[in-house]
């Protein structure tokens, strides 16, 4: 460690007799190591830093040649950096800087508020010392907490974190409950579709048909009318009907079509937004194929208290795949259909299910078309609002 600390120094000496200049040094107090041989008249070794000159002094005395060939340890390490002040200057700007920037915070965020701005919540916190450069370490949390939530009733909760040079503050808002509107008036309950009544179910109002019969689309199913004898009771109709219905549906598959297969190949592109002009930093038409999908992010440029520059940098991500037209048979195209079209049939119930179904197949123009008529079970009612009409 003292060696490395002190440093030292590889010489290389030619003489006639290099033996007695080896002699001469250690006769002179100077330790000599790691000796090596390179001819009959050269030789290198190796002193501590301290002896350099008395040996150049004596090789010079004996009138022979001496070489310095490389320096080693710390102390020739540190004498280098000192021989170049920018770069020590710089790393220790960056030893202070490492040291004093995460005692301080400059960078805000807000997370968690809807209603409530971002602005106006670090405006009130940086009243209770939450401010652009303030000392971590006098920071009162609970201090803080309290004073936002006392001048801003929308809040619940408030929390605050700091990591290194970044504040969060998060919030949670009260939830308020809408008051429920009481529902009012009088409705009826009318048929969407032709049907056969299979299901009558009437928790409100009274019935107007039953099952076995046959109804037409519009036709009152439960009426909030109630005749009880010497008056007429009025209120909203509710209840469930369900019917035997029957649908027609057309449905349509390209024989030959590309889909869209593995991933080929990923690129990114970038841009900058000033104000209202963009400049890119590539050449593209940026028409794309069916192949190609693009993905676009903007990253705005925010200084330290959450005031956003109008500068934005564009990063646009371009994956291509590979095109692949499925190898299917005109059996599996057609299985394929049937299950799309009962599936699209379900999602435009209400509630039911498919009861039959008659599907026919055809070819025409590159086209598969599919002809079906299905027979479900399904409920058919629909509330109406009634008018009321008063003198």
């Amino acid at each position: 460690m003292w060696r490395s600390l002190n440093g030292t120094v590889k010489i290389q000496i030619t003489s006639a007799d290099p033996a007695g200049v080896i002699c001469s040094l250690y006769g002179h107090g100077i330790p000599v190591e790691n000796v090596h041989y390179v001819d009959e008249l050269t030789f290198h070794c190796q002193v501590q830093r301290q002896y350099t000159k008395r040996v150049i002094a004596l090789v010079d005395r004996r009138a022979d040649q001496w070489k310095i060939l490389s320096h080693k340890g710390i102390f020739w390490s540190f004498q280098r950096l000192i021989n170049r002040p920018v770069l020590v200057a710089g790393v220790l700007i960056f030893i202070l800087l490492t040291i004093f920037l995460p005692t301080r915070i400059y960078f805000f965020c807000v997370e968690g508020n809807a209603s409530v701005p971002d602005q106006y919540i670090l405006e009130l916190a940086s009243e209770y010392g939450i401010s652009f450069g303030a000392v971590r370490r006098e920071i009162r949390s609970e201090q803080v907490k309290n004073a936002l939530l006392h001048a801003i009733p929308q809040l619940e909760w408030v929390g605050i974190n700091t990591a290194g040079c970044v504040a969060t503050i998060s919030v949670r808002e009260r939830q308020v409950a809408e008051p429920a509107q009481p529902v009012r008036g009088i409705s009826s309950i009318v048929a969407i579709r032709d049907g056969v009544v299979q299901e009558v179910t009437v928790t409100g109002g009274s019935a107007a048909c039953r099952p076995g019969q046959a109804v037409r689309a519009g036709q009152v199913l439960i009426s909030g009318y109630t005749d009880c004898g010497l008056s007429i009771r009025a209120e909203r109709a509710k209840g469930e009907i369900y019917a035997t219905t029957n649908r027609q549906m057309m449905f349509i598959l390209p024989e030959n079509f590309v889909q869209r297969g593995h991933r080929v190949s990923q690129n990114q592109r970038f841009s900058i937004i000033i104000g209202k002009k963009r400049i890119n930093f590539y050449q593209d038409s940026g028409n794309l194929d069916a192949t190609c999908v693009k993905m676009y992010e903007e990253n705005y440029v925010t200084l330290p208290g959450g005031f956003q520059l109008p500068i934005a940098i564009v990063t646009e991500t371009w994956i291509d795949y590979e095109s692949a037209a499925p190898a299917a048979t005109v059996e599996e195209n057609s299985r394929t259909m049937s299950s799309l079209a009962q599936d699209y049939l379900r999602s435009q119930m209400v509630a039911g299910t498919i009861l039959s179904k008659d599907e026919s197949f055809s070819q025409r123009d590159g086209f598969l078309l599919l002809y079906g008529k299905y027979g479900c079970l399904e409920m058919i009612g629909q509330e109406r609002s009634e008018e009321i009409i008063t003198p």
